[in-house]
């Protein structure tokens, strides 16, 4: 990150001036600390002047010109009088099976408090929206005093919300949203349905459910009252109307005019490529909707604009960036003093992930304080600079472009402490524009992979979230290691059967994506257009070296060597388990014998692999087994393991960690060694698939021979010996 200059103090201290006339916010106090720090990290210079439509946003919302008031019916803005649909069937709530009515007392309320909601209740119940009732549920309602002295009611409906069924949330994501808007669609228009839950009738057989205890401050009267109509704070109300006006929606025919309509819930967008067309798409849709028996906001309607405000983004041709009202929410935040606040905190900051590079690590202190069991947060000096770079990040967040699916896309990705970072962006001119900015942990398991291995779990993550905005159009991949060529060589060591085959997928099988290899691991040089150069960078070396138990083990055969092949057995026999070994080459048995009946095959398998390497001290011998596990532990996991002190990914302690140990000082102990992995079970059409077939056998007979006395288990370790060769006399050792 750049440090701020003095040239970049002084212009943006005369540009903060400049936005502080015009807007006056909060969270130009946030720019001004930032300005008054010349050591601070910047995300990225300030760079664009003062754009007159923020403030024309504030001046229009709401303002209908008279031309289109005249074109629209009347009966579609909103009043005191909520919306009826006319499609709508009643809605049927259904409870999770076996749940029992949820029965909360109502908290005492102020008597202000009550006065201060008696009007909202008296005009509920005389619009019909509340009846009077009899139920076995209640549940409290809190009044919320508006910044205007007005009251609002709210409904505490978390214990209903866990005893209804879950409806599957089929609305749009937001974040992908406006790939359908094109840089051609520069007219737009935002609506905003009032009261759009009051529209939708409840249900006579579903009211009871959410009966609310009322006492009338004025008569003091107590009784119980229900909603007729779709309750706001329902977990299912948004899913329920959002898929009703989309159904809604189906039967308006929009105006011939090239245009685009985006609906999220309640909220509407209107994307035209000129004004005519804006105004006639408009005042079709207003008039579609009045008819349909909906009410719109004339107060935050945004009629025709070349910048909008959609969903807390600003949206303007090409391109979205975070809305003020958003920032300034953030920036006014102070700094939580408990988990939940700092979880609320997290949740805002999170939809604006997008804009943000490095969001990932920015937030990774601030998630770990989450963890804590503590009642009260203890913030120190790391945390604490999180907090403020992350809300610096969010001020100096750059507008994006709108993804455009007839161009190609780029994407950056990058991985660093176990978070996959990535940029999608297209080419404006000589530049690129990023389109987004990702930033996702990996999972425990990848997380615990080498470098060269996180690389492609960044990779493929950022490909998924890539997707969603490339809508199949072609991707190429920049990144710095090779990724494709590490999958293939070294992904069966670490990945399972399931996750390989998915990489496999993601990376490799989809006409949509080029991955190309290249030096750039920073994103202002990416965004500058530059490919870079091919890497130098040796990813199977650095995992071979790093992290193979011994940094001259092969896992191809070396020439004029001679063939070992070694298994273990582990089976259950009459009601016993028996365990064995066998060390062979193709023709003749090296060396075979019984283990302990708790023995397991994985356990079994590492004992012979480890008994091969001891009879192989100072010499050069290939070791073939069909072990995946023993293979994966002197060639990929073993080494980590051990730097771990016998601990996995997660934390917890390895199966057979002793016996472990006892392989990785044994892999030492040969001159040269290369330890194949070979098929089991394969038909004998080879040297190899007989040598393995020959031991496998011989494990399995040996299994069969045990003895014990004294409680002591004797291990007799019988070997054949084949002429010419001189290793060790048949024996007996003695194992507790």
């Amino acid at each position: 990150m750049d440090h701020l200059t003095a040239s970049h103090y002084t212009s943006s201290t005369v540009l903060l001036g400049k936005l502080d006339a015009l807007l006056g916010n909060r969270s130009l106090s946030v720019l001004r600390e930032l300005a008054a720090e010349p050591d601070s990290a910047i995300i990225e210079p300030l760079t664009t002047g003062v754009d007159n439509d923020l403030l024309k946003l504030r001046i229009n919302e709401g303002k209908i010109s008279e031309e289109i008031a005249n074109q629209v019916y009347p009966g579609v803005w909103a009043t005191d009088v909520p919306g009826k649909a006319k499609n709508a069937t009643p809605v049927e709530v259904k409870l999770k099976e076996g749940r029992q009515p949820v029965r909360i007392k109502q908290y005492p309320l102020r008597k202000e408090d009550r006065e201060g909601i008696r009007p909202v209740i008296e005009k509920f119940l005389q619009l019909g929206l509340l009846r009077e009732c009899e139920s076995d549920f209640n549940t409290p309602i809190l009044p919320v005093r508006k910044p205007d002295g007005s009251y609002r009611v709210v409904q505490d409906l978390r214990a209903i919300n866990k005893i209804t069924e879950d409806l599957y949330p089929v609305v749009a994501n937001p974040y992908t949203l406006l790939t359908v808007l094109t840089p051609e669609l520069t007219w737009f228009t935002v609506l905003d349905l009032k009261d759009a839950f009051f529209c939708l009738p409840l249900h006579k057989s579903s009211q009871k459910i959410f009966a609310f205890e009322w006492e009338n401050p004025k008569r003091g009267r107590k009784t119980q009252l229900t909603w007729t109509v779709l309750p706001q704070g329902f977990k299912n109300s948004p899913t329920i109307f959002g898929n009703q006006l989309a159904k809604d929606l189906e039967s308006w025919e929009a105006p011939p005019e090239e245009g685009k309509l985006l609906q999220y819930v309640d909220d509407i967008l209107i994307a035209t490529k000129t004004e005519d067309a804006c105004m006639t798409w408009t005042v079709s849709l207003l008039n579609f909707l009045g008819l349909q028996g909906y009410r719109v906001s004339k107060k935050k309607a945004q009629v025709m604009q070349r910048k909008v405000i959609y969903l807390g983004y600003e949206i303007s041709a090409g391109q979205r960036t975070l809305g003020q009202t958003r920032k300034e929410t953030i920036c006014q935040t102070p700094r939580p003093q408990t988990v939940k606040e700092l979880r609320t905190f997290l949740g805002m900051t999170g939809w604006c992930r997008l804009w943000i590079y490095n969001y990932g690590l920015l937030v990774k202190p601030l998630y770990a304080l989450t963890t804590t069991e503590q009642k009260h947060l203890k913030w120190n000096k790391e945390t604490i600079q999180a907090f403020k770079l992350l809300k610096k990040a969010l001020i100096l967040a750059p507008a994006l472009g709108l993804p455009d699916v007839s161009k190609p896309f780029f994407l950056f990705s990058h991985e660093k402490q176990g978070i996959a970072l990535g940029i999608l962006a297209q080419d404006l001119g000589p530049y690129r524009r990023a389109v987004a900015y990702f930033s996702k942990q990996l999972d425990a398991t990848a997380k615990g992979w080498p470098g060269c291995l996180r690389a492609v779990a960044a990779v493929v993550l950022n490909i998924q979230e890539a997707r969603k905005f490339t809508l199949g159009q072609k991707m190429t991949v920049l990144v710095s290691h090779t990724v494709s060529v590490v999958l293939e060589a070294k992904g069966g060591h670490w990945l399972s059967p399931q996750r390989f085959l998915k990489y496999q997928a993601i990376m490799v099988e989809q006409d949509d994506v080029e991955i190309i290899v290249t030096n750039i691991v920073n994103p202002a040089s990416f965004l500058s257009g530059n490919t870079g150069e091919p890497v130098h960078h040796d990813c199977l070396e650095t995992i071979e070296t790093t992290y193979s138990s011994r940094s001259d083990l092969r896992d191809s055969p070396m020439e004029n060597t001679e063939n070992w092949f070694t298994d273990g057995s582990s089976y259950v026999l009459s009601g016993k388990r028996h365990a064995g070994y066998a060390i062979t080459t193709s023709q003749e048995i090296i060396e075979s014998g019984p283990l302990p009946m708790s023995t397991s095959a994985q356990k079994a398998e590492i004992i012979a692999l480890t008994r091969a390497l001891e009879l192989a001290q100072g010499k050069a011998v290939n070791i073939y087994t069909d072990s995946k596990y023993a293979f994966g532990v002197v060639h990929a996991h073993g080494a980590i393991w051990k730097e771990r002190g016998l601990l996995n990914s997660q934390g917890k302690n390895i199966k057979h960690a002793e016996e472990i140990m006892k392989l990785l000082e044994a892999v030492q102990l040969p001159e040269k060694v290369a330890i194949m992995h070979i098929k089991a079970h394969q038909k004998v059409n080879s040297e190899l698939e007989r040598g393995n077939e020959l031991a496998d056998r011989e494990a399995k007979q040996a299994a069969k021979v045990f003895e014990f006395t004294c409680g002591v288990f004797f291990l007799m370790k019988i070997e054949k010996v084949a002429k010419n060769n001189d290793h060790n006399d048949l024996k007996a050792e003695k194992y507790a």
